[in-house]
């Protein structure tokens, strides 16, 4: 399947998909914790980025990874031009990922490696949802090559250099943990 016959493509059956290699793949549902940790990302982006380019976006709004790829990251900041009617990020600095234990394997080995070859994305921020720890691989400033950070306790600070925010990373399980 292509990506636009993806894009045009509504099954109706109330599941979300993502396009893998051109073939649809339903994604499942969240835990409360996850999704407790995605609602409380969104509203700190939204509200540090308010007034900006930039916009935080839920996994409404895709990501092409390749020609026949197309992933729905729980969180995605996009800085390009912004049509109402898009579907898909213009151009995407920073996407979050809240593991679960049906997708880690997936988010942390092959997703990792579609998001740094995107040549807008900044950042890639893979949270756990009952935990305070993540993994930020972090794009250096003008370069290809990535750092990878490891990040430990509700104190520690999550640097999102490419977007001149940081956030506790507390901020991300208020009322969760």
């Amino acid at each position: 399947m292509s990506v636009e016959a993806f894009l045009a493509w509504e099954p109706g059956d109330g599941l979300r998909y993502e396009l893998v290699d051109g073939s649809p793949r339903a994604m499942t549902g969240a835990r409360r914790n996850h999704d407790d940790v995605v609602v409380n990302a969104l509203v700190a982006l939204r509200q540090a980025l308010r007034g900006g380019p930039c916009r935080p976006h839920t996994d409404d709004i895709g990501v092409r990874t390749g020609s026949h790829t197309i992933r729905r990251p729980d969180v995605t900041v996009d800085c390009g031009p912004r049509d109402p009617n898009d579907l898909l990020a213009t151009s995407p600095v920073l996407v979050i990922e809240v593991l679960s234990d049906s997708t880690r394997k997936l988010d942390t080995q092959f997703k990792v490696i579609e998001y740094k070859a995107l040549p807008t994305l900044r950042a890639i921020l893979l949270l756990d949802p009952d935990d305070y720890a993540a993994l930020l691989y972090a794009r250096e400033t003008g370069g290809a090559d990535w750092r990878e950070i490891a990040l430990i306790g509700p104190d520690t600070v999550v640097p999102l250099a490419s977007l001149d925010l940081s956030f506790p990373l507390a901020t991300f399980y208020a009322d969760v943990l």
